[in-house]
């Protein structure tokens, strides 16, 4: 990836002396870290604000209750972990984090999940069916409210009306039940495998 950046600069240093505007290069690389920096800091504000509301949401039980939820269909998906365990409460919170739009809280939770998992994992440098099954459920959970990538837009002075949210969730309930169901066509075809 590297070597494409680096050749791109490169070819744009080189467009811009054979046309003239060698002077404009300069000016388009400080006006590209100003808004660079203005998009960063927004984001900032947006990542603290949104993880500010999840952790009110985890103070005022509303999370707790909804993992509970969760955690039968959860069996189904993960059947080799243990409901009770804290790796099923970290695994819940994430998807609970990505139902509700909150991608960048959903990170650490899968992330700690994941390490939890790879705790138990026998052999390291293998991941796990339900190792697996957590990316594929992380990159790809229904999301009802998709609250950072309206946010985004309001930001970056695009309108959100009903009908594209609604595309949003549409979209992700396909991704969702195509990814959960491929996931269990492989858990089913290697479970024959390993029985012939």
């Amino acid at each position: 990836m590297n070597k494409v950046w680096n050749f791109l600069l490169i070819c744009g240093i080189i467009f811009a002396f054979i046309t003239g505007s060698l002077d404009k290069v300069g000016e388009v690389i400080l006006t590209s870290a100003t808004d660079a920096f203005n998009i960063f800091l927004k984001m900032a504000l947006l990542i603290v604000f949104w993880n500010g509301i999840f952790n009110i949401a985890i103070k005022a039980s509303l999370i707790k209750n909804v993992t509970k939820l969760l955690k039968k269909p959860l069996t189904f998906l993960f059947p080799e972990i243990d409901p009770k365990t804290l790796c099923m409460d970290y695994i819940a919170s994430c998807m609970v984090a990505n139902i509700l739009g909150l991608g960048l809280a959903a990170t650490p939770l899968g992330l700690k999940a994941f390490e939890l998992l790879q705790k138990e994992n026998s052999n390291p440098n293998i991941p796990t069916r339900s190792m697996i099954t957590l990316v594929l459920l992380n990159i790809s959970t229904l999301t009802l409210f998709p609250t950072t990538i309206i946010s985004i837009r309001k930001l970056s002075g695009g309108n959100t009306d009903f009908p594209l949210i609604l595309m949003m969730i549409l979209v992700t309930l396909i991704g969702f039940i195509f990814t959960i169901f491929l996931d269990r066509l492989i858990y089913v075809i290697k479970k024959k495998k390993h029985k012939c």
